[in-house]
């Protein structure tokens, strides 16, 4: 029993090792690559349909690779996940790089990144719906919510080391970490190759049939539709900080407005990561507690942001934001896989990490045009949505076991 025990454990550190990878990767982008642009001769919109339209190819990938892992299993897509990260990671550097160099048009860069950005997120869909099925066929209903939360604390932790680790070695090279963390992700698969196991080998609960689960299906869409509204609103603040902190924080340079965007991020993954490592594991609150709670929370930070004159309390808004974030990826999770069937923890995984990137395809475009309008609006724009979605929730009647 021990080593069953001991075993399990192992399992839930590679899937979390793999996760942080995956996190570190998305925080990493927006740090790098923002200021980045302006130096490559790109405008605020072209980097924004960049963020975007790596999300868009990856709605139908995470949808596809988590139906996939119902059938070849999760182990495998989780692996084919971070192999893919690394190569997609590897190319998208060094197609900055050319644009350093001043090889190309900056047309002829923006398609030569455009593409690249569309195989990224064709090939990385299949590590978060794997994860969350992976916790799914391991967890009970009652600890569902405990598990989730490994997930999003796993996530936290990536958002936390990616800005920390990305602004050191950028210091290095503007495009070493964005090497770096391809061979982070080469190391992950490796690990998940030797150490992972499939968790239906030690349960046997999960038939291998594959049913049509809907987006539509109403057990699940109010869920879907909280990911999707959160990660348009998250992704449009998050895609402008640095812009933001240039331009109305009055923060100039380079490495200086990298340093302050890195403690920002840092400041929110670090409170989801204590959220979920600590006071979640220890105080099992159920989803719907959660839900009713996290995003009233993220409204109202978002509308205080406007009026913040200073870095320490931009850093502290996005703590806010980090404690709302602990909340949301298990309370949407564990509802979402609490209300349909064992033979549906596939789909419903695949579901679950699509609806948050159609947000994420959206937000950033969103974002970006707000913010060329007025910088406060994307601010504004976020609060309202995420409020109205916080009172939704305080009407829907959601599992907890």
């Amino acid at each position: 029993m021990n080593k069953r025990q001991s075993r399990i454990s192992l399992d839930k550190i590679i899937l979390i090792i793999g996760l942080i990878i995956y996190g570190a990767g998305f925080s990493l982008l927006y740090i790098i690559f923002a200021p980045l642009s302006r130096s490559i001769g790109l405008s605020t919109n072209q980097f924004g349909i960049l963020i975007a339209i790596s999300n868009v190819a990856l709605v139908f990938s995470s949808f596809y690779w988590g139906k996939k892992s119902q059938s070849i299993g999760r182990k495998p897509v989780f692996i084919i996940g971070l192999f893919s990260y690394a190569l997609a990671y590897a190319l998208f550097a060094f197609g900055i790089q050319l644009g350093l160099w001043g090889l190309f048009a900056t047309w002829q860069l923006f398609s030569i990144l455009f593409v690249i950005r569309l195989i990224y997120g064709g090939l990385i869909g299949g590590i978060q719906p794997a994860a969350v099925a992976y916790i799914s066929d391991s967890t009970e209903g009652e600890h569902r919510t405990q598990g989730m939360a490994l997930i999003g604390m796993s996530s936290g932790i990536g958002t936390m080391i990616g800005p920390a680790v990305g602004g050191g070695l950028a210091f290095v090279h503007p495009l070493f970490p964005l090497y770096f963390g391809a061979a982070l992700a080469i190391i992950g698969g490796l690990l998940a190759m030797k150490f992972l196991i499939e968790p239906n080998q030690r349960l046997q609960t999960r038939p291998v049939q594959i049913h049509n689960l809907k987006f539509y299906d109403k057990r699940i869409m109010p869920y879907l539709i909280g990911w999707a509204v959160a990660f348009l609103v998250f992704t449009g603040t998050q895609v402008i900080a640095a812009f933001f902190i240039e331009d109305r924080l009055g923060i100039t340079g380079y490495n200086e407005i990298i340093k302050a965007t890195s403690i920002a991020l840092l400041s929110m993954a670090l409170t989801t990561t204590l959220m979920q490592a600590v006071v979640l594991q220890i105080i099992n609150i159920p989803a719907r507690i959660l839900l009713r709670l996290c995003f009233l929370i993220f409204g109202f930070v978002l509308f205080s942001i406007p009026y913040i004159e200073t870095l320490n309390y931009y850093y502290l808004s996005f703590a806010g934001i980090g404690v709302a974030f602990s909340m949301i990826t298990p309370g949407l999770n564990s509802a979402a896989t609490l209300s349909v069937e064992e033979h549906e923890q596939g789909e419903v995984a695949g579901l679950l990490s699509a609806a948050p990137v159609v947000g994420m395809i959206f937000g950033p475009v969103i974002g970006a045009l707000l913010y060329n309008i007025n910088p406060n609006y994307p601010f504004f724009f976020g609060s309202l949505a995420v409020i109205v979605l916080g009172i939704y929730f305080q009407f829907v009647k959601t599992p907890d076991s």
